[in-house]
């Protein structure tokens, strides 16, 4: 198991150690900033499409539509955490 926990988080933990001796350059980068500005917005029509994809598939009622609407609310409206959201949802669909 420590192998699987070194493969699955070492190399994010390596990355991230290998980037903040250049961070301090590259966020005052206009081009820099631009890039993320991209990605930012490429992940989060990425997340959407998957909102959608998960919703043909897990949506096959009004009750589902209703959950699935209320931890849409929590999340966006109210700004509660994702785990409570989460647990929410599992409370109100089951």
């Amino acid at each position: 198991s420590v192998g699987a926990y070194v493969g699955l988080f070492g190399p994010g933990v390596i990355l991230i150690f290998a980037m903040v001796p250049f961070w301090a350059r590259l966020r005052h980068n206009m081009t820099f900033k631009a890039i993320l500005k991209g990605l930012n917005a490429a992940a989060i029509g990425l997340v959407g499409a998957a909102c959608v994809t998960l919703w043909e598939a897990a949506v096959e009622d009004a009750a589902d539509a209703m959950v699935f609407c209320m931890a849409l609310t929590l999340a966006v409206v109210f700004n509660i955490q994702a785990p409570l959201v989460i647990l929410a949802g599992g409370v109100l669909g089951a």
